[in-house]
């Protein structure tokens, strides 16, 4: 009813256009030849009957085309209008012989319907790794609460403390996966993922990363941060590029072996920032590569440290290339499988307005060690 109602309404209007847009000019026309000729007015008003039958036929003919020019519309509206019913993974058909303006649209239609499918499937695809994601440390934590409630005040004193705290372990990683999860919800609807920003020392931000790391890498691995003298001043959120760059040294040292290295170095072109984190681990597979910085991929579980060092979820280094691209920087990737990987943040420079007095730093180099508690991150690796 609602096609009907659209089609004849088109119908009328486009064939009272066409016939006014022929019936004007010979009015027109008879005007000024009257004006020319000096007719008088009551001769020229004798004339206009005519134009009553003119106007009918005008009215017959252009009904006819108009039904022929919106013929083609209708055809794409009504195959447009079984989409709703029909799987997204169908298309238009699209024929060759049709005027190309309804061609034209129908592949836009379908170029539409590709977009759709696709972003469906991504979402999908999200939906399924954050639910086998949410499933693990929720099935941990319900197993151990059911046995302590089954054990009640018989369960032995070891057996308690490691199920409270595997319930404590379970439950921070379900915050960081939560909190993780709304960065990037953040990101996808166009909202800022960044705090206040201000003028920052990079020197600054890398100092307090390394301070972390230092503390909490293993001591049979050498960390060594290099920075200049003279400080590299960037407009960002310092909060969330040092979650970049712990994360990206966290990394690093879960997939160096014994005796290896992780170097953090930082330098400046005449417009950019360049910090570079590289590691002499066991690199990345091309085919890995590819796909380092999708959401919840992880490279092969076997091939790094995080039995050792604990498993992240996937989704570190989409967040990470989310902020720096936030900055107006980038993220690039250099591997080569048991030589290391290099990955390079660039971010724009900017000059000193309004900062804070900061004691510059010396280049340095660290390498000391601790015990290794887990390192906590959202890693790929």
């Amino acid at each position: 009813m609602e096609k009907s109602e659209w089609s004849k309404s088109m119908k009328v209007r486009l064939a009272m256009f066409m016939t006014m847009s022929g019936v004007l000019p010979v009015i027109i026309c008879h005007v000024i030849v009257f004006s020319v000729t000096g007719g008088s007015v009551q001769e020229f008003f004798k004339y206009v009957p005519l134009y009553i039958p003119l106007l009918l036929i005008l009215l017959g003919i252009n009904w006819f085309l108009a039904e022929l020019i919106l013929r083609p519309l209708n055809q794409l509206l009504a195959a447009t209008t079984k989409l709703v019913s029909m799987d997204i993974r169908q298309r238009l058909e699209v024929d060759t012989h049709e005027p190309a303006e309804t061609l034209e649209l129908r592949r836009a239609f379908n170029k539409l319907l590709n977009r759709l499918e696709e972003s469906l499937n991504i979402q999908c695809q999200f939906v399924a790794d954050a639910s086998h994601e949410l499933r693990t440390p929720l099935t941990s934590i319900q197993g151990y609460t059911k046995l302590l409630l089954r054990r009640g005040s018989n369960i032995d004193a070891n057996l308690l403390g490691e199920a409270l705290q595997t319930i404590s372990d379970e439950s921070g990683r379900l915050i960081r996966l939560v909190s993780d999860l709304l960065q990037l919800a953040r990101a996808d609807a166009g909202q800022a993922i960044i705090n206040q920003q201000e003028v920052t020392d990079l020197r600054d931000v890398l100092q307090s990363v390394e301070d972390t790391v230092t503390v909490i890498a293993p001591e049979q691995i050498e960390i060594q941060f290099i920075m200049p003298q003279s400080s590299i001043w960037v407009y960002a959120d310092s909060d969330r590029l040092k979650q970049v760059f712990l994360n990206l040294t966290n990394n690093a040292i879960k997939a160096t072996q014994a005796g290896g290295k992780v170097t953090v170095t930082l330098r400046h072109t005449d417009n950019q920032a360049i910090i570079r984190v590289i590691d002499t681990g066991i690199g990345i597979a091309p085919a890995d590569q590819q796909r380092i910085f999708d959401r919840f991929y992880r490279v092969e579980r076997s091939r790094t440290r995080s039995r050792l060092y604990g498993g992240g979820t996937g989704l570190g280094l989409a967040i990470a290339l989310t902020i720096i691209k936030a900055h107006g920087g980038s993220i690039e990737l250099e591997s080569e499988l048991n030589k290391g990987s290099t990955f390079t943040v660039k971010l724009p420079v900017t000059e000193k307005t309004s900062i804070k007095t900061a004691n510059p730093s010396q280049p340095r180099e660290s390498a000391r060690a601790s015990e290794p508690p887990k390192l906590e991150g959202n890693d790929k690796a």
